[in-house]
């Protein structure tokens, strides 16, 4: 593959127009738009996650897994500010990236699993990796001992140096949530509150706040009343009462001011809507979204600039992105049209969610995420969705597809 794999396929055709929103900003600004713009990739893969190192630099990790393959790639792509290329990534069996986060010395940790065959994934190890200096690493989890059946899907860290830590979450095949911690160069499992017998949860997503030290993570629960929220202030992990029913928690992110945000998902009438609360004077209290489209949607990730600027990303109903962000009305529906490839009509695509946002600041954010392609014969493969934030000047009907 070159080191350059961006590009716009001739197939490529539009089913709508994007939808311009204005985020508002100072009194006096350039005329123009913030958009969501969508970056064609020449390969079939799977994105699950971005980190945002600079407003030129980001990493996107998920996995690559060819028609009828058995085996899929793990993949990372980076963002240079010119176009995306590929990081090579160190293979054990097949490997999916499901989760990523960077720590303050700019070290990227990845976090999924391995499995010996994408056609019977049940014997599921957790994997992590380590991107310093350009290059991927597998961290060995043998201090772990026995981890068969686990599968991880968020990863926050906190502190640098001597005093970084690492915190993966996930869960097994049994339905069991699961925390473990590197710290002072060392892996172990991390305690969790008890939960009914017989119950089964997960642990999707992890969160760490520097302006209050504090960690959360969230998940579901079996019919459970407001899913899983976990908190540590640093004297281990309780569980956290959750503010709706029926919930199931996918993410989870702290703001510019350490106040921590939820996202998930509820079933209301026949239909999926997401959901984002925040805590204010110790009460959880939902944040409306403003819709611009009709139907349901969902949501899958949730992520914070230092200053407070969020975006809530996942999906919507039949097969579309959902984007949400903060604006002076607060929050706002940012209706985008995504690009797919011409395929035959006894072929489906279906999903097309977004499962990861990064944002570096008001007007630099990247989103990911992939739609599955299937044909009647049972082969299947993976749609990329790469979208960044860019700035359009008022007049401009279409923005410039990066040179490759």
């Amino acid at each position: 593959m070159s080191a350059r794999i961006l590009r716009r396929s001739p197939r490529l055709r539009t089913a709508s127009l994007i939808l311009i929103a204005a985020i508002a900003g100072c009194s006096e600004k350039p005329a123009g738009d913030l958009v969501w713009k969508q970056d064609l990739l020449g390969i079939k893969t799977a994105l699950n996650a971005v980190v945002a190192l600079s407003p030129s630099e980001a990493i996107a990790v998920g996995q690559a897994l060819p028609e009828f393959a058995l085996q899929a790639r793990p993949l990372s792509l980076r963002w240079s500010g010119s176009g995306w290329s590929e990081i090579p990534v160190p293979q054990i069996r097949s490997t999916a990236l499901l989760g990523a986060a960077a720590d303050q010395d700019r070290t990227v940790w990845a976090v999924g699993r391995h499995v010996a065959t994408e056609a019977e994934p049940s014997d599921a190890v957790p994997v992590v990796y380590r991107l310093s200096d350009g290059a991927w690493t597998s961290q060995a989890l043998d201090e772990l001992g026995p981890r068969t059946g686990v599968t991880l899907t968020g990863v926050a860290t906190s502190g640098s140096g001597a005093a970084l830590e690492v915190r993966a979450v996930g869960d097994s095949v049994l339905e069991v949530g699961r925390v473990f911690r590197f710290a002072a160069g060392h892996w172990s499992a991390m305690p969790v509150p008890d939960r009914p017998p017989g119950v089964g949860w997960t642990l999707r997503a992890i969160a760490y706040s520097r302006a209050t030290a504090t960690w959360y993570a969230v998940g579901r629960e079996q019919g459970a009343e407001g899913g899983v929220i976990l908190i540590d202030r640093g004297a281990g992990w309780g569980t956290v009462a959750g503010p709706a029913t029926g919930v199931e928690w996918t993410a989870v992110a702290f703001d510019g001011r350490g106040i921590p945000h939820i996202a998930g998902n509820r079933v209301a009438g026949g239909s999926t809507q997401g959901v984002v609360y925040r805590m204010r004077l110790g009460r959880w209290t939902e944040v409306p979204i403003s819709r611009r489209t009709a139907g349901g949607f969902h949501l899958l990730a949730l992520g914070f600039d230092a200053e407070g600027n969020g975006w809530a990303v996942g999906g919507r109903d039949p097969s579309g992105p959902f984007f949400a962000g903060t604006s002076p009305r607060g929050w706002v529906e940012f209706s985008v049209e995504a690009e797919v490839e011409e395929h035959p009509e006894t072929e489906e695509v279906a999903e097309g969610d977004m499962t990861g946002i990064a944002v570096h600041g008001r007007t630099v954010a990247f989103a990911v995420g992939s739609a599955q392609e299937a044909d009647p014969e049972g082969g299947s493969e993976f749609q990329p969705r790469v979208f960044r934030l860019v700035f359009r000047p008022a007049g401009e009907t279409d923005l410039p597809t990066a040179p490759h």
